[in-house]
């Protein structure tokens, strides 16, 4: 059985979106996802059927600024007990 994953992600196309907007932040994840929407919208409909948009795992995308900021709260949460 063969994996599905690109280069730690979900698959190309979310992976792709990593390495083209470096989003930092769920904003940016959604702000990517604008411009791509739209984007694809102007798009003549021919070439539409050659987008993988729908592929876009988005909840990964930002699932990995929860992380983040729940390891962020963890250490400051830890400061403050030091303190």
């Amino acid at each position: 059985m063969s994996s599905n994953t690109y280069n730690g992600w979900t698959n190309r196309a979310t992976w792709l979106v990593n390495v083209w907007f470096n989003p930092e932040s769920k904003s940016d994840v959604e702000s990517a996802r604008e411009a791509i929407e739209e984007a694809a919208e102007s798009v003549p409909d021919f070439l539409q059927d050659f987008l993988c948009t729908d592929e876009i795992n988005w909840e990964e995308l930002e699932s990995h600024f929860e992380e983040e900021e729940e390891e962020e709260e963890e250490e400051e949460e830890e400061e403050d007990e030091d303190e």
